[in-house]
């Protein structure tokens, strides 16, 4: 690009012909779009047709001349808002636009990055892959890992890469001279435009940021980072570009052209490398949120899931969530209760911090009156508990009763009267008006290492067969009472 001074003969615009351009800015910083406004005359026969005309797509191309006088891409984007207004039939056309990646600013979007051994580098691209030929540079990944669960939650995936640009303590920095969106993820590197040379410049030290900063842990800086000189030079610089200036290397943190009265004209920050460095980012909006998931795999009281907000999931690679339980103490004691394959959860965030997330229960959904229940295994008949019942039916019609079961068909009921447990066809009840009401399709056995008491008003066996044996002595009760024993006495 050229070094000499550019006037308006040295700007081309289109699509749009200008009989003459009155002004034009062109303003670039780090973490934000390009920003260009322009006025210029323009003919009668094209008063209308440039409104018209201009849609969402409409893409703008402002070229600059190089040191031969050819015509160089220097900015090229999108058109945002365009008008015409008319003076004594003269017709002024001014107009906005973006850069291209103005794009990934439009929408946000829920999901989320389970694999920890998920690069940097390779979430971006994932961002990216659904913008065509949108790309982007890394200059400051180094290919490292994730190391955790991220999630973007109600973020465009412009601010969603911000945020993932400043756990490296940078930012995105758009480029202008192409038609897609790309961005240097990080300040670049091998810049290096040579020595500055210009006569008037204004410094200033960025007090407050160095306070703000600091006080966030932004690692390595010290208040002169914060110093800031702006000088106005002919040259053409883009953010990024590292220069000599005062004996001391700079990088350009914003630039921003204008041409007045027909003569271009470039203002330019410069920052001493650290002091563009940009403190951690955290989505707020997260506190509190709970996202819809269903359970992959169990392990220990940990979980892995597939989340409701993503198309699909590699259980291989998915984060394990803690499984938060009912109780648990230091000691290992506790209420250890884990969810099914294929339950519904919810990750819960408790913090800014994603990585917080823990997996906690979910709420259970009723189940349409136009939708059949679930066959349920034939057992023995239960009286109804306290109105809210220990066997089918709603286990939530009665709030008083507390149920927990299992998909193996075992099942606790606490009702208000009574306690009933329950598996396939044997049940015990304890109840409050009955007593104790014990029911078996199998054996019951009844062991202990010491004594066995049985103490009652009455004690009533009914069996087809009932026998008594202790130390070589029998009591037979069949169809005949038959005892054996060394020695029998009978009063």
């Amino acid at each position: 690009m050229s070094n000499r001074t550019l006037t308006y003969g040295d700007i081309q615009v289109s699509p749009y012909e200008f009989t003459h351009l009155q002004t034009l800015k062109v303003v670039k910083k780090m973490n934000e779009h390009a920003r260009l406004t322009l006025t210029g005359i323009i003919s009668e026969e094209r008063k209308d047709s440039y409104v018209n005309q201009t849609n969402a797509q409409t893409l703008i191309n402002v070229a600059l001349a190089d040191e031969s006088g050819k015509p160089k891409t220097w900015f090229q984007g999108i058109v945002l808002r365009v008008q015409v207004k008319a003076v004594r039939g003269i017709y002024y056309l001014s107009l906005e636009a973006v850069s291209h990646t103005y794009l990934l600013d439009v929408k946000t979007r829920k999901r989320s990055f389970q694999n920890p051994a998920m690069t940097y580098a390779g979430l971006v691209k994932t961002v990216l892959s659904g913008y065509g030929k949108a790309d982007f540079i890394d200059s400051v990944t180094n290919g490292k890992a994730l190391n955790t669960f991220i999630m973007q939650y109600e973020e465009t995936d412009w601010q969603f890469l911000k945020r993932m640009a400043s756990r490296f303590y940078t930012g995105l920095i758009p480029t202008t001279a192409f038609d897609i969106p790309k961005f240097y993820f990080g300040l670049p590197k091998g810049q290096d435009k040579g020595k500055l040379a210009v006569s008037h410049y204004t410094v200033h030290k960025r007090v407050g940021d160095f306070q703000s900063d600091a006080e966030n842990k932004v690692p390595g800086i010290d208040d002169q980072d914060y110093t800031v000189y702006e000088v106005q030079s002919e040259r053409v610089l883009e953010v990024g570009n590292e220069v000599n200036f005062k004996s001391r290397p700079l990088v350009v943190g914003e630039a921003v052209t204008e041409m007045k009265e027909g003569i271009v004209t470039h203002t330019y920050k410069l920052f001493p490398r650290l002091g563009l460095a940009r403190k951690k980012q955290y989505n707020h909006a997260i506190i509190g949120a709970s996202i819809q998931g269903r359970v992959l795999q169990v392990q220990k009281d940990n979980v892995r899931a597939k989340l409701d907000m993503d198309d699909q999931q590699d259980q291989s690679t998915a984060y394990w969530f803690p499984y938060s339980t009912i109780y648990a103490s230091e000691d290992q004691t506790g209420w250890y209760v884990m969810p099914e394959l294929n339950d519904q959860i919810r990750i819960y965030f408790p913090s800014k911090k994603e990585e917080d997330g823990i997996a906690i229960s979910s709420v259970l959904k009723e189940i349409p009156d136009d939708k059949p229940a679930a066959p349920q295994k034939k057992s023995t008949p239960k009286s109804n508990p306290g109105g809210g019942g220990g066997g089918g039916g709603d286990r939530m019609k009665d709030p008083a009763v507390k149920t927990f079961r299992t998909k193996y068909g075992k099942e606790i009921v606490l009702a208000p009267d009574k306690i009933v447990i329950t598996t396939g066809d044997m049940s015990i009840t304890i109840s409050d008006t009955s007593g104790i009401d014990i029911k078996s399709s199998q054996n019951v056995n009844i062991t202990a290492n010491q004594d066995i008491k049985l103490s009652a008003a009455s004690l009533h066996i009914s069996a087809d067969k009932v026998e008594l044996s202790g130390k070589g002595n029998t009591i037979k009760l069949e169809d005949k009472i038959e005892m054996k024993g060394s020695e029998i006495k009978m009063n």
